[in-house]
């Protein structure tokens, strides 16, 4: 207060800022921060999720490439000008959803396996249950096999393989991706 020649007080206002005004900054600031701090987790969320699932994509396009390489490759038993595998082409039954073993067009034993317990596809260098296997696709969750026959329906016996369709999920965490693709071997006609 100032007193003033006429004996009336005059207040003189203090520069600075009231109690509410400076909560009101703090709330603020806590609201802007929150927001930022939710903005940078969900894209440190996202950009995490998108590289798990870059790592299983890079995977099975690799594992899709020689599944398919390799099988288009199974030898067919000729008869005729109609060709269509035998047991002698074809080494599992047509009942076999988790593994195939063949022999390919050079008298070479090939073999795809899905090894539940490390959970993942193997790659058999042979048509022997005993031949070596290497690992081909790591983090698989699932793998299916599944023999057709020309009109789509499954096939019952080895000489009705026209197409063999291969299913797996790649599971790393909480992300998991699905593929499935068929594969018609370029002998069978």
């Amino acid at each position: 207060m100032i007193p003033s020649g006429n004996n009336s007080i005059r207040f003189r206002r203090e520069s600075g800022f009231t109690l509410i005004e400076i909560i009101m900054v703090i709330v603020l600031l806590g609201i802007v921060s929150f927001t930022a701090a939710t903005l940078l987790y969900q894209g440190a969320k996202s950009f995490e999720s998108l590289d798990v699932r870059k790592d299983l994509t890079e995977g099975a396009t690799l594992a899709i490439e020689r599944i398919t390489r390799e099988t288009r490759l199974v030898r067919c038993t000729t008869a005729g000008n109609s060709c269509s595998p035998q047991a002698a082409d074809i080494l599992t039954p047509v009942t076999s959803i988790d593994e195939i073993r063949f022999v390919n067009i050079n008298g070479a034993g090939r073999g795809f396996r899905y090894d539940s317990a490390v959970r993942s596809v193997k790659l058999r260098q042979g048509s022997d249950a005993a031949d070596p296997e290497d690992a081909l696709a790591a983090d698989v969750s699932a793998f299916t096999i599944e023999y057709l026959k020309r009109d789509g329906t499954a096939a019952a016996a080895v000489s009705e393989v026209w197409r063999i369709d291969i299913s797996f999920t790649l599971a790393k965490g909480a992300e998991s991706v699905d593929y499935k693709f068929g594969v018609h071997p370029r002998s069978f006609r």
